[in-house]
């Protein structure tokens, strides 16, 4: 009798290389766009395939602000802290220009003041990664879905004609 439940074997075969494939390529893009400060959300990604008896589900779980280095933000005062951690990790070559370098305190204070009159420019890399995998294995999990349905139905009838 558990032959007749449909048990998706094909699409989760696919969907678990799919999550490989996105958390190598959005890891990879992460490296190229230069927005790798402490190394955080790069190696928070994670991406894996969740089932359960409804729902079979990609599941990519990445560090809490992976939001502000994807998106746009808006013009804002952000944490002093933050941007002081940032700072240690960052190679930040200041303006030289009226004779002297800004001491860490004063770097701090005018990185924090750019953000608050302009925002930050976010990097897509996300959006473009689901993008473009998504683009690579639309068919292959459709026909995933569409083995598993055959094996399923083969099942059922074969039962069906047997009883």
């Amino acid at each position: 009798m558990d032959d007749l439940i449909m048990k998706w074997d094909n699409l989760e075969k696919v969907l678990g290389e799919y999550a490989v494939e996105l958390r190598n390529a959005y890891q990879d893009r992460l490296i190229n766009s230069d927005r790798i400060a402490t190394g955080e959300l790069l190696n928070s990604v994670e991406c894996f395939v969740e089932k359960d008896n409804v729902v079979i589900s990609v599941v990519l779980e990445l560090a809490d602000y992976w939001k502000y280095v994807e998106y746009d933000t808006k013009p804002h005062w952000p944490p002093k802290d933050a941007i002081s951690e940032w700072i240690k990790f960052k190679p930040i070559l200041p303006d030289n220009r009226f004779g002297y370098l800004p001491t860490p305190e004063q770097l701090n204070f005018l990185i924090r003041r750019k953000i608050s009159e302009k925002g930050t420019k976010g990097t897509n890399d996300l959006h473009n990664t689901v993008e473009e995998i998504n683009e690579k294995y639309i068919d292959l999990i459709e026909q995933a879905i569409t083995e598993d349905i055959e094996q399923t139905s083969t099942a059922i009838l074969t039962q069906f004609f047997k009883d």
